[in-house]
């Protein structure tokens, strides 16, 4: 019950309060299908008896007002009556587990809405240990099974749980004994069947998570480098990895289908027995089988339905114990993870928040940093003084934290010690990890990764990336694709233009185009600084010149920072600082790094 619990938790009050009428729905639809049981008694009387209708008072009084003169229309009548009867509580049971199946519906939108806004909103270093693809898995697969494996469940369970209760109250009135036997012979068969295989039912729902994983990662690890799958030959490899996924997945939901019917097809013959058993003891206790018709016909039009709604309430426990630990996980996530702000409306979706006022410097006092999976520090005390609209080049071999250094200016990490100060004046600091002050500084900047990613639709959607088409800047984007020196090839090249289609992470492009889409990005809200993380090392010579032509264009009229492995990059940067295992060792213009420090020289005669 704890999952449910939580999951009742994470409702919003407006959802909880939907819950009171579909209780007195469920209510109401249980004592209309009683009143359906129970009319049968009467008919049934009157059908193996004639005589009652004269003794019976009810029977009696509507015969003489209805003005009945043969009994053969009497018992049409009640046979229309009791017909009448059982289609109108089908009617209504029908229209109750529309409002229960329609909320639980609903429920598979607002939770996975939330889940998907809560993964959103989480900081940067959050993805750094969380698989692309495991967060995938839990937003568009394992919410449904929060849905159809929990909520469903104990709704479906509670609306024939009611059902079957008020139905053997109703025996119970009748004859205490027979409702006994009933409770007892389906109550203990079901129990000792549901202690038998629940543990069973647990390992197979884990061994369904594990495997959704496995395909899950393999599917988009395959897809996302098909290019490299293709050229290497490796489609047996990740077909392979993809089979032992799927085959432990087939595997464990085939035994969690057998198991989940071995009740139904023990209750086939068990409720035959006990109709005859019942048969045997009421005709014992009666003596005449003619007088127990009546009574026998309602005790078998219940169990009729006691039997299912047994059947189905065991159904729904045993998906529940199945789908448990996934159900645990995503919740887990639900309870443990920041509530995201409010849905804004589509105009506030497009605002954009007034950047941080940065006039004069940014400065990096004693900055250090380590990745929860390391033990080293990464950034060991770097302190660096960086002047508006100037060009700041970072150098240095793999793993010496260039990139890291820039996560921390740009407040996608937060420093384990130190702070950065704009004018003056701290925005990122050890123990500021979000705020309003923090989003206003990260609205400073332009980023441009080495892997640019483009959505599958048209140019002028992706430089205008996250913002609706009928609120995109189409003077914005041109400026920002002259800048990158794209336009020419938009307006000249494209069939459509701007409103071209890129295709899926810019299939359709050259690697150059990509970068050049990457930078009219990153420049399309005017950013106060540019960002270029090794956007070039990728590139051919002549790629690499066009965009650099469009990072000159740039020059003095915004605060750049390179990230470069090629020293050629950074010739014409105002600073160029060289970062060795964590610290800047040395900085100043290339020149006079390349006169002072061998270690720069040495970079640039190899080529580097």
């Amino acid at each position: 019950m704890k999952p449910l619990f939580t999951l009742i938790s994470l409702l919003t009050p407006r959802e909880r309060g939907r819950l009171i009428p579909i209780f007195i729905a469920v209510l109401c639809s249980s004592f209309f299908d009683l009143i359906g049981v129970g009319s049968l008694g009467p008919f049934v009387a009157v059908l193996v008896n004639p005589s009652v209708v004269q003794t019976q008072p009810v029977l009696n009084f509507f015969y003489r007002t209805l003005q009945f003169q043969r009994l053969e229309m009497f018992l049409v009548f009640l046979a229309v009556c009791v017909f009448a009867l059982v289609l109108a509580a089908m009617a209504f049971k029908i229209s109750t587990l529309y409002v229960v199946y329609r909320f639980s519906a609903n429920r598979r939108y607002s939770l996975g809405l939330r889940l998907f806004r809560q993964y959103m909103y989480q900081p940067y270093s959050f993805f750094l240990n969380h698989n692309s693809s495991e967060l995938s898995k839990s937003i568009l697969a394992e919410v449904d099974v929060v849905v159809d494996g929990l909520l469903f469940p104990v709704m479906n369970t509670f609306v024939y749980g009611v059902l079957t209760v008020t139905l053997l109250v109703f025996i119970i009135v009748m004859n205490p004994f027979v409702a006994l036997m009933a409770l007892v012979v389906f109550g203990l068969t079901y129990s000792l069947i549901y202690i038998f295989i629940k543990s069973r039912l647990a390992r197979r729902g884990k061994e369904v998570w594990e495997s959704n994983i496995m395909r899950y990662k393999y599917t988009s690890e395959a897809f996302g480098g098909i290019k490299d799958v293709k050229i290497l030959g490796k489609e047996p490899f990740f077909s392979y990895l993809y089979s032992l996924g799927v085959r432990k997945n087939t595997a464990a939901q085939a035994s969690q289908q057998i198991l989940s019917m071995l009740p139904n097809q023990a209750m086939q013959s068990l409720s035959i027995g006990f109709t005859m058993a019942m048969v045997l003891v009421l005709m014992f206790a009666s003596g005449s089988f003619m007088q127990i018709m009546p009574t026998l016909a309602v005790y078998a039009f219940a169990i009729m339905r006691i039997v299912p709604g047994f059947q189905t309430a065991f159904q729904n426990v045993t998906q529940i114990r199945y789908h448990r630990h996934i159900v645990e996980s995503v919740l887990n996530d639900m309870t443990t993870l920041a509530l995201p702000p409010d849905i804004p409306d589509k105009q506030a979706m497009s605002a954009v928040l007034p950047p941080f006022p940065f006039t004069r410097d940014l400065e990096l006092e004693k900055i250090r940093f380590s990745y929860q999976s390391s033990r080293e520090p990464v950034l060991r005390g770097i302190d660096l003084r960086i002047i508006k609209n100037t060009t700041v080049g970072l150098v240095g071999a793999t793993g010496c934290g260039k990139t890291t250094l820039v996560d921390v200016i740009m407040g996608l990490l937060s420093p384990s010690d130190g702070s950065i100060l704009v004018d003056g004046e701290p925005v990122i600091t050890s123990e500021m990890h979000e705020g309003p002050g923090l989003s206003a500084w990260q609205r400073n900047f332009g980023y441009v990764p080495q892997q640019i990613y483009l959505s599958d639709d048209t140019v002028a959607a992706n430089i205008a990336f996250g913002i609706p088409e009928d609120m995109r800047d189409s003077a914005a984007i041109e400026r920002a694709a002259r800048i990158a020196n794209l336009h020419d090839f938009i307006a000249e090249e494209l069939p459509g233009g701007y409103n071209t289609l890129v295709g899926e992470r810019g299939v359709r492009l050259s690697g150059g185009q990509r970068q050049r889409i990457g930078i009219a990005r990153s420049l399309y809200h005017d950013p106060n600084i540019l960002v270029m993380d090794e956007a070039t090392s990728a590139l051919d010579s002549i790629t690499e010149d066009a965009v650099m032509d469009a990072i000159h264009n740039l020059l003095h009229s915004k605060t750049v920072i390179i990230i470069a492995h090629r020293l050629s990059t950074v010739q014409e940067c105002d600073m160029v600082c060289l970062m060795e295992k964590g610290l800047v060792t040395a900085q100043g213009t290339y020149d006079e790094l390349i006169k002072s420090n061998s270690r720069f020289r040495a970079m640039a005669k190899v080529g580097k």
